[in-house]
């Protein structure tokens, strides 16, 4: 595996990340009635909205604190408080999420001393989390605002107790399939966040300021609690919500792949029958046989392709190692964050022999190394597209943020049927590519 850390420019021209309270305003609304501020400038929110909008079709209220020329001098906390009375006002949260910005964080705003000020009048929770888009990805502020919810919510030892899970930004209908499956074992987790309702819902008869859904925050204490047990997906990260339970209430954790693919599905299975004491039903054993059959038919077509993989860091790892249980030949994978290590614990060595990793990636870079590799396959987010289109390559979209196709927000990509749904997604491209460039056309392939 090689690490191609040279850039030839020292500016980074369309990144591969987004911005980090965008991350955290997504998590907060997976909690049941929280209504998200950004404490920093109108532009920041309307960003932020625009983007999860296009992306999950759906309504998305953000608040902010409006900061202007004088707030950035003298300190935002006198906007912080109107943000807060005008929020209650209009939206009547149970939680307010509280993501700080590039500006705040550089000014130095003490956002936690504030909330200490203000809670005890406030009839809504403020929960805080430190997001400025210097120090991470969308994903850190996702990752961090359900660290910053278990914290907040979990300050006892709790005398309840149940299952956990922490999956990373997946689709609404990923979050969905995991719930079902859960039900297969007779498990019904709290899901942190939940936004599989709040961001797909149904037409509404009236307007609703919050759309109901998500995690309620008070069930989050019962994570404290040594009988609990906190299942996280994705990457491993340090200081993760469930390291914090881990430590702190010694809550059973467990750490698991983004189940992508067969392999880390059935890690996910084998937990969830450990859990519960529930054995795999004959139901979930012939999913996983469809997909095995599928996998053999589709071989001829994937078998030695070349692909590149982009994305975000959690999303980019579980990809490449689908890529190679299905036959695809990654030769390059590129991310905002840190891959190396994620890649080395998931995919045996011998494997990754030829690929070249590109971290901290911008479509800059990744697309001079694309011109240089000349792939058959691209599977990634939507932001690709350009390149796709300029060097012919097919494109997968995959992940997140996808906003020129419609209907991203139903994309699945985990368990037995995600693995085919994406399966099936990128031979068709495959054999679509295949047919274009035949004159007369054939019906069979």
């Amino acid at each position: 595996m090689k690490l191609d850390t040279n850039k030839e420019s020292f500016v980074t021209v369309n990144p591969c990340r987004l911005c980090t309270p965008l991350g955290a305003c997504l998590a907060f609304r997976g909690i049941q009635n929280c209504m998200p501020i950004i404490h920093g400038s109108q532009g920041c929110a309307t960003y932020i909205r625009r983007f999860l909008i296009s992306h999950f079709r759906e309504p998305m209220d953000i608040a902010s604190s409006s900061f202007s020329e004088d707030t950035a001098i003298f300190g935002g906390e006198k906007n912080l408080r109107e943000a807060f009375d005008n929020v209650i006002r209009q939206y009547n949260p149970d939680v307010i999420g509280i993501a700080t910005s590039c500006l705040t964080e550089t000014i130095g705003d003490d956002v936690g001393k504030i909330i200490r000020t203000v809670q005890s009048k406030i009839p809504a929770k403020l929960v805080s989390v430190s997001t400025p888009s210097f120090k991470g990805s969308h994903c850190i502020g996702f990752h961090e605002t359900v660290t910053a919810l278990v914290k907040s919510a979990c300050k006892e030892v709790s005398s309840d107790h149940g299952v956990f899970i922490a999956p990373p930004i997946l689709s609404t209908v990923d979050i969905r399939y995991i719930k079902s499956l859960c039900k297969e074992f007779s498990t019904n987790p709290v899901l942190l966040p939940d936004y599989s309702e709040t961001l797909d819902g149904g037409v509404w008869d009236t307007y609703t300021p919050i759309p109901e859904g998500g995690t309620p925050f008070e069930s989050i204490s019962a994570a404290a609690s040594p009988e609990s047990v906190f299942l996280e997906l994705g990457s491993q990260r340090e200081n993760s919500a469930g390291d914090y339970l881990s430590k702190t209430f010694t809550t059973k954790y467990v750490h698991l792949d983004t189940p992508i693919g067969i392999e880390a599905t059935d890690r996910l299975i084998s937990t969830l029958s450990d859990i519960s004491g529930i054995a795999i039903s004959p139901d979930i054993q012939k999913a996983r046989g469809r997909c095995i059959d599928s996998y053999i038919d589709a071989h001829k077509y994937v078998s030695g392709v070349r692909t590149v993989v982009y994305g975000d860091e959690d999303m980019v790892p579980s990809l490449v190692a689908y890529c190679l249980e299905i036959g695809l030949e990654p030769v390059l994978c590129a991310s905002e964050g840190k891959l190396r290590s994620e890649l080395e614990r998931r995919v045996e060595p011998g494997k990754l022999d030829g690929l070249a990793v590109c971290e901290d990636a911008d479509f800059n870079t990744i697309e001079k190394l694309i011109v240089d590799l000349k792939p058959d396959l691209m599977i990634g987010t939507g932001k690709g597209n350009h390149i796709s289109i300029k060097h012919e390559i097919p494109l997968v979209r995959a992940g997140f943020p996808v906003h020129d196709r419609f209907g991203a927000n139903r994309l699945l990509h985990v368990g037995y049927d995600g693995a085919l749904a994406l399966l099936d997604t990128i031979v068709n491209t495959l054999l679509s590519g295949k047919q274009e460039n035949i004159p007369d056309g054939y019906s069979y392939l």
